[in-house]
């Protein structure tokens, strides 16, 4: 969507307007869940993140300015912040579960799960996991959810260039454990 065409969709869906709120939904939910699963991990999950997104979205739109990093970074941002939500909501099932039934034996909890568990995982997501947290954060924006380094930049409370330098470190990070495993394998 070009930029003056998401800015004519915003204020139309801001006072109402139902085929505009239905672009805006069309052009952001895919990215907005591919954002998800990627940080998650779970579609389901995934889903529920990408359905709040736009509710607090559509909710917010009238009070939406385009100051700082505009539509896009506001609605990653709002995203972000309910995966963390999400995140927090599945630990502390966790330890609910374990404090209820401490003799559950849960295989995600012993060796032999972990290793169950992470041969069944993608040889990606595993890559992944081997990052720091800001260079695996900018990968997904860039890459799950399609920002370019300007709105990772913001979401990420960081600078265009600063995003350049972390994902140029996570792909080497990337290239060379692949490079090992190759040789390895």
């Amino acid at each position: 969507m070009e930029p003056r065409d998401l800015k004519r969709a915003v204020r139309r869906a801001a006072k109402g307007d139902e085929p505009s709120a239905g672009e805006l939904f069309d052009e952001f939910y895919p990215r907005v869940y591919r954002y998800a699963l990627a940080k998650l991990g779970n579609q389901v999950d995934a889903e529920d993140v990408a359905a709040e997104t736009f509710a607090k979205v559509l909710k917010g739109l009238d009070r939406f300015t385009w100051k700082g990093g505009g539509f896009e970074a506001w609605i990653f941002r709002i995203a972000a912040n309910l995966v963390v939500d999400q995140v927090r909501f599945r630990m502390r099932e966790s330890v609910a579960e374990m404090v209820d039934d401490p003799d559950v034996s849960h295989p995600e909890w012993e060796p032999e799960g972990a290793f169950l568990l992470m041969e069944a995982g993608d040889e990606l997501r595993e890559a992944l996991a081997t990052l720091p947290p800001d260079q695996r954060e900018v990968l997904v924006l860039r890459f799950a959810a399609g920002l370019d380094t300007k709105g990772c930049g913001e979401v990420m409370g960081r600078n265009a260039n600063a995003v350049r330098q972390l994902q140029f470190r996570a792909l080497t990070g990337l290239r060379e454990l692949m490079t090992k495993e190759v040789k390895a394998g």
